[in-house]
């Protein structure tokens, strides 16, 4: 599973790191979200807790990597490890949780590991969801336009429907980020409908694809 490495996960017999991704959005979470504002100069709660959801956005893109290929990372949050890199936060997984695709695997994704994430940090960090939900589906449409197969495209347009987000939410906000243009146009041309706030950072300069870029 080396490939996965693109997307920051390696697959361990003994995966370790500084907490677990179950901690970093439970008692834990003051303690990241200080470290990361120490490491990136973030000036916000707001913004450090964008920036963590940029890189948990890679643990689900890595998940998505997965089911297009057959397999399955079928752990709790507790044996995902977070894991201190060069370029921030990475995840090491333990491999006694990888299987073969099974039915619903692609809704556990994302109701199991990506909602209950996206809401604590919500609440936590006092940062709007749809800030948080776009840092995912950055990587998600970057991942799936490298990918040329059937499963991967039947993947992403139940992603992009409604009925696997019900009723957790009412919505997919994957297709809300499509900005009224098709899956092929957004992804061709991607465009956020949002800030991830990462210009707030100290020397930074707004993304190529900022919405509030001129």
């Amino acid at each position: 599973m080396k490939e996965l490495e693109l997307f920051q996960v390696k697959v361990q017999k003994r995966a370790q790191g500084f907490m677990t991704l179950q901690e970093s959005i439970g008692h834990r979470f003051s303690e990241l979200i200080t470290d990361i504002q120490l490491q990136t100069g973030a000036p916000s709660e707001a913004v450090a807790s964008s920036i963590f959801m940029r890189r948990f956005g890679f643990f689900i893109t890595a998940q998505l990597y997965l089911l297009a290929h057959g397999k399955m990372w079928d752990g709790p949050l507790e044996a995902a490890q977070l894991v201190k890199t060069e370029g921030g936060i990475a995840f090491e997984l333990d491999e006694r949780f990888v299987r073969n695709r099974s039915k619903g695997d692609l809704e556990k994704v994302l109701k199991v590991y990506a909602f209950p994430v996206v809401e604590a940090v919500r609440k936590a960090g006092h940062v709007s969801k749809l800030i948080l939900w776009e840092n995912i589906w950055g990587y998600v449409i970057w991942m799936y336009g490298m990918l040329e197969s059937e499963q991967a495209e039947r993947d992403v347009q139940v992603l992009l429907g409604a009925d696997i987000w019900q009723p957790e939410m009412r919505k997919s906000f994957f297709h809300q980020f499509l900005g009224g243009r098709s899956y092929s146009e957004a992804k061709a041309d991607y465009k956020r409908i949002t800030c991830c706030l990462y210009k707030e950072l100290p020397n930074t300069g707004k993304c190529p694809y900022c919405p509030l870029k001129k």
